[in-house]
């Protein structure tokens, strides 16, 4: 990203409002802001407040970025192979390190569901 800097004279110019009314808008704007600063400094932020205020918005790249080189930029991240799998001990089927089976917690479930409809018949 590279910005444009501007002289003074062509941001006094690129301003829609009137100078001094834009000043003074800025000033009324900022008053909570600049009072602190002006407290400790004894200035306001006056010209140089302006010029950064425009030079931060006028900060954009001054091409825009080809296919190519974004899809060479997007190419680093593809999928990545995983290394935390291993076979369950109970079925066998491949599962998170330290986390459990989920087809061995589906059958656990199922098996105390079933428990709990047999307690429920038999009372």
């Amino acid at each position: 990203m590279s910005f444009a800097f501007h002289s003074a004279r062509s941001l006094v110019r690129a301003t829609v409002v009137p100078r001094r009314s834009y000043t003074l808008a800025s000033t009324i704007g900022l008053a909570a802001v600049q009072s602190p600063l002006r407290a400790s400094l004894g200035v306001g932020l006056g010209l140089l407040g302006d010029m950064l205020r425009e030079m931060i918005l006028r900060a954009v790249p001054k091409q825009r970025t080809s296919h190519s080189k974004k899809r060479k930029r997007m190419a680093t991240k593809g999928l990545k192979n995983r290394h935390d799998l291993v076979p369950c001990a109970g079925c066998g089927r491949p599962k998170l390190t330290a986390h459990i089976c989920l087809n061995c917690y589906h059958d656990i479930k199922r098996k105390l569901k079933d428990m709990k409809r047999v307690e429920e018949d038999e009372h």
